[in-house]
C-alpha cells in the first residue's frame, strides 16, 4: 500500500524526473568535454538536486564546503608527508580524523573526510594529488551548477510553497485538538503536530536559503510564523484542557458553552488553513488582520465558583490564542500588533 501511495504522489514523480535529468545532463557534459573524473560531476548533480530550490542551495553549500575543506587538508598533508604507503597512511589518519572531529559540529564538513581519503588513496604520488584535487573540485562544481540549472528549469518549486502548505497542515491539526474527544486522540494529534513542526522547521530553513541573503520582500517570515504557531499550539492545548475539565467536573451548561466557543475557533482555524493552502494569506488579507475580533468569548454565568473559574481560565487561554493569531498576522503582513499582557496559564 505504501508503494502505491508513493507512485501516486505527484511530488515524488517530479523529484524523480528532476534527478534523472540532472544525472543525464551531467553525464552528457562530462562525455562531451572528456572530463577525466566525470563521474564526480554526475554524483554531485544527483546529490544536490532536491525537491525545492532552497534545499538544493543548502545541499550545494554542504557539497562545496566539504569538498574544498577535504581537498585542501588532503593536499596539505600529502605535501608534508613522505611518499609511499607509510606517508599516505599518516596523512590519511590525520586528515580523516581531524575533519571527522569538526564534522560532528559542522554539518557542511560531513563529506570532507571522504574527500581527503579519496584524494590520498587514489593518487599514487604528490603530483597526482594536486591534479586529482583540481579535477575533483572542478567537476563537483560543474555538477552543482548543472543541478541548480535543472532545479530552475524542470518542475521548479519554491520551499515557501511547501512552507505555506505545512502551515495549513498545522492549523488543521490544531483545529482538531480543540475539540478532541479523548486524551488518546489528543496524544495522537500531538505526535502528528511534532512531525508537522519538524517539517515546518526544515521548509523554513529552505525558504531562507532561497532568498540568498536578500530581504524578505513580502515573503512569509518563516521564523515568526513558526513562533506564532508554537504559541498558538500552547493556547489551543489550554483551551482543550479547560473544556475537558469542565466536561468532567463542571456544570454541563458551562461545558456546552465552552464547546460552542471551541467549535467557532475550530471553524476559523480551518478557514485560515484553507487560505494558506491556496497561497494566502497575503499582505492584503483582512481576515488575518481581523482574527481577534472574530473569536468569541464565554462570560461567567454567575453559577458556582468552580464553573466561573473554568470560564476565566478559558478566557485566558483564548486571549493567548488571539495574541498568537496577531503574531501570525504580523509574520505574513508585516503589520505590528499591540502588545498584550501574558495571560495566566490554564490548569492541567
Amino acid at each position: 500500500m505504501a508503494i502505491v501511495d508513493v507512485l501516486r504522489d505527484d511530488r515524488a514523480w517530479k523529484q524523480g524526473v528532476r534527478t534523472a535529468a540532472a544525472a543525464a545532463v551531467s553525464f552528457l557534459f562530462a562525455e562531451a568535454f572528456s572530463l577525466p573524473q566525470g563521474y564526480w560531476a554526475v554524483i554531485s548533480a544527483v546529490l544536490i538536486t532536491q525537491e525545492t530550490m532552497g534545499a538544493t542551495v543548502q545541499a550545494v553549500r554542504v557539497r562545496l564546503v566539504g569538498t574544498f575543506a577535504g581537498a585542501a587538508i588532503g593536499f596539505l598533508l600529502a605535501m608534508v608527508t613522505p611518499s609511499g604507503e607509510w606517508g599516505t597512511l599518516v596523512a590519511l589518519v590525520i586528515s580523516t580524523g581531524w575533519l571527522a572531529i569538526f564534522a560532528v559540529r559542522y554539518r557542511s564538513l560531513r563529506i570532507a573526510p571522504m574527500t581527503a581519503a579519496i584524494m590520498l588513496v587514489a593518487a599514487p604520488s604528490h603530483a597526482d594529488v594536486v591534479v586529482s584535487a583540481g579535477h575533483r573540485v572542478l567537476e563537483i562544481l560543474i555538477g552543482c551548477l548543472i543541478g541548480i540549472g535543472v532545479q530552475l528549469l524542470v518542475f521548479p518549486r519554491r520551499a515557501e510553497t511547501l512552507l505555506r502548505s505545512e502551515v495549513a497542515e498545522v492549523l488543521v491539526l490544531l483545529a482538531q485538538v480543540i475539540v478532541a474527544p479523548c486524551d488518546g486522540a489528543n496524544a495522537a494529534l500531538d505526535g502528528k503536530l511534532d512531525e508537522a513542526f519538524a517539517r515546518l522547521d526544515a521548509f523554513g530553513q529552505q525558504a531562507e536559503a532561497e532568498r540568498f541573503g536578500r530581504e524578505h520582500g513580502g515573503a512569509v517570515d518563516a521564523d515568526r510564523v513558526n513562533h506564532a504557531l508554537r504559541h498558538l499550539r500552547i493556547a489551543v492545548s489550554g483551551l482543550h484542557r479547560v473544556w475537558r475539565r469542565a466536561l468532567r467536573d463542571g456544570d454541563s451548561h458551562v461545558a456546552a458553552g465552552l464547546r460552542a466557543v471551541g467549535e467557532a475557533i475550530r471553524a476559523y482555524l480551518l478557514e485560515l488553513a484553507a487560505e494558506f493552502g491556496h497561497g494566502g494569506p497575503t499582505a492584503d488579507s483582512r481576515r488575518v488582520v481581523q482574527a481577534a475580533a472574530r473569536l468569541p468569548r464565554v462570560a461567567p454565568q454567575g453559577g458556582s465558583t468552580a464553573d466561573d473559574q473554568m470560564v476565566v481560565y478559558y478566557g485566558d487561554a483564548l486571549d493567548q490564542a488571539k495574541l498568537a493569531l496577531d503574531q501570525l498576522r504580523d509574520a505574513v503582513t508585516g503589520a505590528p500588533s499591540p502588545t498584550r499582557p501574558t495571560p495566566t496559564q490554564s490548569p492541567s
